[in-house]
């Protein structure tokens, strides 16, 4: 296993010496194993194809030809079942 060095500021810093502080870790260290552990464990295979293939074909679509968008109206009209 190798090291890493990781740097953090600001917010996350703070956060992460106030988990150390009240002792919810006892290293560091062990706070970003167990963030990195939960974020593996949330990733949704499903989700990732969805937001990969059908997002990003739509978002490609509309910066080809931004006439294609609805105007908020539009939206509005459409979720609430009246377009």
């Amino acid at each position: 296993m190798s090291d890493l060095t990781l740097v953090l500021s600001g917010a996350a810093a703070d956060k992460l010496r106030k988990l150390v502080a009240e002792e919810r870790y006892e290293r560091p260290e062990d706070a970003i194993a167990d963030a990195l552990d939960a974020l593996d464990a949330s990733r949704d295979p499903a989700l990732d194809a969805w937001l990969r293939q059908t997002i990003v074909a739509r978002a490609e679509a509309f910066a080809s030809d931004p006439t294609r968008a609805l105007t908020p109206n539009q939206v509005r009209e459409s979720l609430l079942g009246k377009g």
